[in-house]
């Protein structure tokens, strides 16, 4: 049975700084009972709570529970109407400013979360123009929420391949585009700044060569296409280092000192959740930099769910508590992004949210105080001397949000990455993850995609991908 949502069912905070914003909707009488039925989250992770009360409706995010729009029902003739709604303006709840993008926004809640029908519909229906589609709609709300959207497997299937080809290809040209200047200098670099993607240099590969970052995110990514498995991820992890899996050019020529222990405990037939290192000294980024394709398994796993996978495939090379906070952090973050949420909004919620879960799944404060810079800070207001860009897998998460809260595309996120110096090729893959999601697999620069070894084989990857995902 549907139960009607009140403002008691879940949390809510009120709108603080509206902006009434006018707008023309009719609903029938029928249409107006289904409104007044609101919609109640499951759990947090199901994006919005909308309730009725007295004319009213209130749409707040279920995580923080803040206001975001509120519109009022007004009675005529035949049926209803909405001639105005509010908007909240203050930054630090909702970063939006765009008038039109709120009235999508908002017609396509109405219609997906409320009335469940196509948000087209309403978008046809009162003479608004709208470039939102069923795609769009799904990467800024969540298609968990909306079970019952009129979208095509292949429309489906097509957004999601994006978004997997904007991770991969992301990771792929940070990493490759780093490669050249490892271990360089930031003092090196601020005299020769990389602007575009070279060869040679430090490990002496072609232009567009990526290194054991981006190969073992393929390897994870291969993994994922099948059914998860724990074992199925680390024997990949072995054929890459044992038989060049995955490999850009058919050698292994960069493995991190912890990757290549865990790979010799793995050839041993130690169990993949036990091969990684434990002691504080095993916190180098070789976990993080491979965990991003993890994010699409995770997407309909509840966070307990999502802090234990998380912990076991970091475990595989990196099982220090460390190294397995900054990978749920940075996975965390990426959830929201396939979201559409703002990126300045995702860090803010993460400093509640990363918080609290951290409380239940790892209680150590000792632990959780290494992280105190992303959780209580603003880290984007560091200066540059500020952020290190060494082989630490704090340093590393560190520098990939700096990167990508200082800057406005995907090429300056993954230069200013770079340019940071010493730990190139995997500080630029960390960033280039999350760059790829926010901006998009088609603001990543063509002539980069262009160059990238492998080609071919990541967009193949990518499909199948996409395929298991949709599958689901």
């Amino acid at each position: 049975m549907y139960k009607t949502a009140t403002r008691t069912t879940w949390k809510n905070e009120p709108i603080i700084d509206g902006k009434g914003i006018k707008i023309a909707l009719h609903f029938t009488e029928e249409q107006f009972l289904n409104l007044k039925k609101g919609l109640i989250p499951h759990e947090m992770e199901d994006k919005w709570f909308i309730f009725f009360e007295n004319d009213w409706l209130y749409f707040h995010r279920s995580w923080t529970g803040y206001g975001i729009f509120k519109a009022q029902l007004t009675k005529e003739t035949k049926g209803y109407s909405i001639t105005e709604f509010w908007a909240e303006r203050k930054h630090e709840k909702y970063s939006n400013e765009d008038d039109n993008s709120d009235i999508e926004a908002l017609c396509f809640l109405i219609a997906e979360g409320l009335l469940r029908v196509d948000a087209r519909d309403i978008y046809l229906n009162n003479n608004i123009k709208s470039e939102t589609d069923l795609i769009k709609g799904w990467s800024n709300f969540g298609s968990l929420l909306f079970p019952n959207q009129n979208v095509s497997d292949a429309e489906r299937i097509f957004g999601i391949t994006e978004k997997a080809k904007s991770v991969l290809f992301g990771v792929a040209i940070g990493d490759a585009l780093g490669v050249p200047v490892e271990f360089k200098s930031r003092e090196y670099l601020r005299a020769n700044p990389v602007s575009d993607m070279t060869g040679f240099g430090t490990h002496k590969v072609p232009a567009g060569t990526f290194s054991d970052d981006s190969s073992l995110t393929f390897c994870l990514a291969e993994a994922l296409v099948q059914e998860f498995d724990l074992n199925t991820i680390a024997q990949n992890f072995l054929r890459w280092c044992n038989d060049n899996y995955w490999t850009a050019t058919g050698e292994v020529f960069d493995i991190g000192n912890a990757t290549q222990e865990a790979m010799c405990q793995l050839a041993k037939g130690v169990k993949p959740e036990l091969a990684g290192g434990t002691d504080s000294n095993s916190n180098g980024n070789g976990s993080l930099m491979r965990i991003l394709p993890l994010v699409f398994y995770l997407l309909d796993k509840k966070s307990h769910e999502r802090f234990e996978i998380t912990k076991q495939v970091s475990s595989i090379t990196h099982a220090h508590i460390r190294s397995v906070i900054a990978c749920y952090y940075y996975l965390e973050f990426a959830r929201q992004l396939l979201d559409g949420k703002d990126k300045f909004e995702i860090y803010n919620d993460l400093k509640q949210e990363i918080s609290d879960d951290l409380l239940f799944f790892a209680d150590i404060p000792s632990e959780i105080a290494w992280f105190d810079r992303l959780l209580k800070g603003n880290i984007y207001e560091l200066p540059e001397e500020e952020i290190q860009s060494s082989g630490y897998v704090l340093h590393t998460l560190e520098a990939s949000i700096w990167c990508l809260l200082t800057t406005e595309n995907y090429k300056d996120a993954v230069l200013k990455a770079i340019n940071l110096g010493d730990d190139t090729d995997t500080t630029g893959a960390v960033t280039g993850g999350l760059a790829g999601l926010l901006y998009g697999y088609n603001n990543i620069p063509t002539n980069w995609i262009a160059q990238i070894a492998r080609h071919d084989d990541i967009v193949d990857l990518a499909e199948r991908l996409a395929g298991k995902i949709a599958g689901r």
